[in-house]
């Protein structure tokens, strides 16, 4: 343009295309205000015009020959230097002419996504040594400040942009790490402990505010929940039995509580320190009587991997068996995400189990499970780490859900985090059958 060669790489490549178009611009402004007796302006307003013209249609070809020649940012670079990285954030410029830049702006930024089989190829070639330019589609998840469509949204993360239309990459020089095909234990990023000091904090009522809000938030509880709720109102606001939404649900006609209710009544009253004998062999039986429910589930998954018998498995795995007996006691079923969620979505015994028995090295056992993917995180962190899914995929499964449809996602459809990619389904009711990390190959 105005005899200078230009070079993609140019940083100010657009700068006279940019100042051309505003003389062009203004050029046709100037030649609408003049008069028919301005004949001399006239015919040099036209030349201008017709030079500016000629120019920009010079460039623009240039620019367009140079992009198939050789253009700037291949799949395979875009991967090795941004893409495998961790949660690494990109700013994208376009090429000013481009596709994408008339689809979506000339500047978009966020972290660059794959699937689970895209990540896997591209690591086997940036490995190999031999690595190729290929052009194709990248797919990026934008951050909320470029202000997208919804509709320009969700074309970026489900199909993506072109990358031989990238002009320019920015990103910050913060040191960063590759998680994908890393092995060993890892830690949630970005967690931060905080220590409480417990004194004077009373859990139940706790528990009783925050379900007082969700129903007021017009949110659902589960049964569980409700159970839980009620049982601990019958102790804090014994005059709760007179409502008729408690004597409907939970009460039968003969004077009788649900026996979940009763269990956490009483478990106030123990809480509390207020209790008679009789209450707390009442409770005993209670207790006991959850626990042998979900020994039974143990039973099951124990045959369905070995075949063998409880005391079988209890004497030659005694420290997995202690474990998972103790759980039996002691697991609550709650809900793990219940604000974006038009249900919510928990887990009972048997998922919990399903996911920790099968997949948690701690806990993992031999026969069929022993070749069963295992999560690299402690028994606590996987709890962190479904939340984390969970939040992240809620509108997918708000869509699957409210048509009354399971959500499910596997294979390339999985999701993505820190390095690895995870398997999850979740029965039309909201409660969690499976969830588990893919093999990393």
């Amino acid at each position: 343009m105005f005899g200078i060669t230009h070079k993609l790489n140019d940083p100010s490549l657009y700068l006279l295309h940019d100042i051309a178009e505003g003389q062009l611009f203004r050029a046709e402004e100037n030649l609408a205000l003049c008069t028919l007796d301005q004949v001399e302006k006239i015919t040099l307003l036209k030349d201008q015009i017709a030079n500016y013209k000629n120019e920009i249609a010079e460039f623009e070809k240039e620019v367009a020959n140079l992009k198939n020649e050789m253009f700037q940012f291949s799949l395979e670079e875009l991967y090795s230097m941004y893409g495998q990285f961790e949660n690494r954030f990109v700013g994208i410029e376009f090429h000013k002419l481009s596709d994408s830049a008339k689809k979506f702006g000339r500047n978009i930024g966020g972290i660059i996504v794959y699937k689970k089989s895209e990540r896997e190829e591209l690591d086997k070639i940036i490995n190999s040594g031999n690595i190729s330019r290929t052009d194709g589609l990248v797919k990026m998840e934008v951050t909320s400040n470029y202000n997208m469509s919804k509709e320009q949204y969700d074309e970026l993360l489900n199909n993506g942009f072109n990358c031989r239309d990238i002009y320019q990459i920015s990103s910050s020089n913060i040191p960063v790490q590759k998680s994908f095909k890393i092995e060993g234990l890892k830690e949630i990023p970005h967690t931060l402990n905080i220590n409480i000091d417990p004194t004077g904090i009373e859990p139940l009522k706790i528990f009783m505010g925050l379900c007082t809000r969700r129903i007021k938030m017009g949110k659902k509880l589960i049964h569980n929940e409700w159970c839980k709720l009620y049982g601990y109102l019958l102790y804090y606001e014994p005059e709760i039995i007179k409502s008729e939404s408690i004597t409907k649900k939970f009460i039968d006609k003969n004077g009788n509580k649900d026996r979940k209710v009763r269990f956490y009544e009483l478990f106030a009253k123990l809480f509390n320190k207020d209790f008679k004998k009789e209450e707390v062999l009442e409770f005993g039986d209670l207790l006991l009587e959850r626990s042998e429910n979900r020994i039974e589930i143990i039973k099951d998954e124990i045959k369905k991997s070995m075949n063998i018998s409880t005391d079988e498995f209890s004497k030659k795995h005694p420290i997995i068996w202690e474990s998972i007996r103790s759980s039996a006691a002691i697991f609550e079923e709650e809900s793990l995400e219940y604000l974006e969620t038009i249900i919510p979505i928990y887990w009972d015994f048997r998922g919990y189990l399903h996911i920790y028995l099968r997949h948690c090295e701690e806990l993992q056992i031999e026969g069929h499970f022993e070749n069963k993917t295992k999560f690299q995180y402690n028994q606590k962190d996987i709890r962190n780490v479904l939340e984390i899914a969970i939040r992240k995929l809620y509108k997918s499964i708000n869509a699957r859900l409210s048509s009354g449809k399971d959500f499910r996602i596997y294979g390339d459809q999985s999701l993505y985090f820190n390095g690895n990619y995870y398997a999850l389904r979740i029965e039309p009711d909201g409660r969690i059958d499976s969830f588990f990390p893919y093999e990393i190959k």
